[in-house]
């Protein structure tokens, strides 16, 4: 089974997790990129999760539509503002031709009780995914770290092991 990587990250925490699941699982990793780059201040931060919150999509520089055709399984993260995913993966998730596809989604948030935290984001995912014939086989969430840091590999490892993630 041919295996992907994709994701989008801001402060590099979803990129620890990609480049780690794609190590453990043999996987090749996409990077979404925004047309437009993000800002670090305050208001683009607000901005950024009140996008997030609305379901906006991102233009993106590469929808990598070609390239999933390729991959009979797709491990999809994003980083979780607003208790949603981010515009650049809604925008990845629209333009994915889905049917039979095995998907595992994955998150990153800054709160540490990833069990606690609403499937909100993914669940939604999860059931457009499924009407268009996808099988989503699970929705992992991770934890990253603050908001401007990044994630040590080794915390998502440990995080990874923990949870027996699996091909």
């Amino acid at each position: 089974m041919k295996t992907a990587v994709v994701y989008y990250s801001y402060d590099g925490s979803t990129r620890v997790a990609a480049e780690v699941l794609a190590r453990q699982l043999g996987a090749d990793v996409f990077e979404l990129e925004e047309v437009k780059k993000r800002g670090k201040s305050v208001l683009s931060f607000v901005a950024a999760g009140f996008g997030a919150l609305t379901g906006k999509r991102s233009r993106l520089k590469n929808d990598f539509a070609a390239e999933m055709k390729n991959y009979d399984c797709l491990y999809i993260g994003s980083p979780v503002w607003a208790n949603r995913t981010v515009p650049a993966v809604n925008a990845f998730l629209d333009s994915l031709d889905a049917a039979g596809k095995k998907i595992v989604l994955f998150t990153l948030q800054a709160d540490p009780n990833v069990e606690s935290a609403p499937d909100t984001c993914l669940l939604a995912h999860k059931q457009a995914l499924e009407k268009r014939g996808a099988t989503v086989l699970r929705l992992l969430r991770l934890h990253g770290a603050s908001p401007g840091k990044t994630v040590e590999s080794g915390h998502i490892e440990a995080q990874l092991s923990a949870q027996a993630v699996e091909q």
